[in-house]
């Protein structure tokens, strides 16, 4: 059915007094006016549906650690820990 054919031209003015009338009472003691009511419903329909993703915080970056004075110990790479362990096991077969 096309929406033309929904209302009549003769029946648009008596419609719109009657939904005109029935805005005025629903505001009637609620303290919004007609303008303050159109505001929100046009803020109802230009508002998405999803609110917007949130920013994660970023994570807490860990503090340096102090050293304790002393002798500095030079840092051992994995692979060299792995190649003395097996060449330490083949001397002991």
């Amino acid at each position: 059915m096309p929406v033309e054919s929904w209302l009549r031209a003769e029946e648009v003015p008596d419609l719109a007094a009657r939904a005109t009338a029935m805005i005025d009472a629903a505001l009637t003691g609620s303290g919004l006016t007609r303008e303050s009511y159109w505001a929100a419903v046009r803020k109802g329909y230009n508002t998405p549906y999803n609110d917007p993703p949130r920013q994660r915080a970023t994570p807490a970056q860990p503090s340096a650690v102090d050293t304790p004075a002393g002798d500095a110990v030079e840092p051992v790479a994995p692979a060299a820990v792995v190649i003395a362990a097996q060449a330490a096991e083949a001397r002991a077969i």
